[in-house]
């Protein structure tokens, strides 16, 4: 044998010798690491004809996430971490975890939705590239079946909220003198784009509003069941009492605040009389020419208009004003209180995770997490990082480590 085979043959031996040595996760995040190497020089995608220059390290990570999770759960060993030994069953049960997290407000629906689209793109990856051998398919379950049981657990994030414009006060206004009020869905569309401005409820939380959810004297407005059915209570604003006032007007406490009715005066179902007050909102953003490139016009964009109001006023206001004001939210919940308090011990925990590892101090909420925390709170959610799909934070704050 010569020599140079003799090399090639120790160099595999000691390749395989280390490999032996390697656990199941490592070996996996070896292979994750290959298949979108190589993806990336093909070219390779899924669906889309092009990806961003991120794509690929951003799914690469998401599925290494993924896999470091699941070792977590299982060990390092687990079987099913390689992927020749995937299967569907695994990832079902790794993503309701998922949803259990979502739920207890530890991840966002974006989050969740962009590694069920990198667990997909992984499969595709190691299918093209053959870098697993040729012809070598993964098992990791349906996509879409996938996406229908996370739709099915409220995990989502619809194409409304995620092509919503964030709107200035021009654009708001433009396209609210523009609805077709000369109807009375068109009286109520506008009432209910008005109300969103002022409170940040969500369009189909607001259709569910009856009576007895709004306290003039305390002046406060209680979503019942709102997303994931939690229930929230949230401060009525002067311009939004004169709105409901007019809506209350003669109405029983368990009469619903706005109804939408058809041709033959029934009352529409949720999911027509939301459709009806967006189809109005779409001609109103039309007629005003504020809709962009891929960017449009929403009933969302009233909710991201409510969070940049709020976020702005925070400026000025002291680390100690913040607190005072995140308190009083959260002493409004009731019985919800304490999952709050809980959901944001979290959150600060998560904010920290980089320090801890480190071993660094560990820090409470900045100003700037206290800003975006009370924005969250009155969205409905608790985590910092949320507020960012809707507002525009400041721009000496974008600078910072915060993401």
């Amino acid at each position: 044998m010569s020599k140079k085979k003799k090399q090639n043959k120790q160099q595999k031996q000691n390749t395989g010798n280390k490999r032996s040595q390697m656990s199941n996760l490592k070996i996996a995040i070896q292979n994750v690491e290959a298949a979108f190497r190589e993806g990336e020089k093909a070219g390779i995608t899924v669906k889309k004809a092009k990806w961003r220059k991120t794509t690929y390290a951003d799914y690469k990570d998401s599925v290494i996430t993924m896999l470091n999770d699941i070792a977590r759960l299982e060990g390092s060993d687990f079987k099913r971490l390689l992927p020749k030994f995937m299967n569907g069953t695994t990832w079902d049960k790794y993503f309701e975890v998922l949803a259990n997290r979502y739920e207890e407000d530890k991840l966002s629906a974006g989050q969740i939705q962009r590694r069920v689209n990198a667990l997909e793109a992984f499969r595709v990856m190691v299918r093209e590239t053959n870098v697993l051998g040729k012809g070598t398919t993964i098992r990791v379950g349906n996509k879409v079946e996938r996406l229908d049981y996370l739709k099915f657990r409220g995990v989502y994030r619809s194409k409304d909220e995620i092509t919503a414009i964030k709107p200035s006060n021009d654009e708001i206004n433009a396209v609210h003198s523009n609805i077709n009020t000369k109807t009375k869905k068109g009286k109520i569309s506008l009432a209910i784009n008005e109300l969103q401005v002022e409170i940040g409820g969500r369009i189909k939380s607001i259709f569910k509003l009856e009576v007895r959810d709004i306290d003039f004297n305390k002046k406060t407005i209680t979503f019942r069941n709102d997303k994931n059915n939690f229930t929230r209570t949230v401060p009525m604003t002067v311009a939004a009492e004169k709105i409901l006032l007019n809506a209350c007007h003669e109405k029983k406490p368990r009469s619903p605040v706005f109804t939408i009715v058809d041709s033959k005066g029934n009352d529409m179902s949720l999911e027509k009389s939301v459709k009806t007050v967006q189809r109005y909102i779409n001609v109103a953003a039309k007629r005003s020419g504020v809709n962009r490139e891929n960017r449009r016009f929403t009933t969302h964009s009233n909710r991201k208009k409510y969070a940049q109001n709020m976020y702005d006023k925070t400026r000025f206001k002291s680390k100690q004003q913040l607190k005072k004001e995140i308190g009083k939210y959260v002493r409004n919940q009731g019985s919800n209180q304490q999952i709050i308090v809980e959901r944001m011990k979290k959150e600060l925990e998560r904010i920290n995770a980089y320090r801890k590892i480190n071993g660094k101090n560990l820090q409470g909420f900045s100003h700037e997490h206290l800003r975006r925390m009370l924005v969250s709170l009155h969205l409905g959610h608790s985590r910092c990082d949320v507020v960012l799909s809707y507002i525009t934070p400041d721009p000496i704050l974008k600078r910072s480590s915060l993401r």
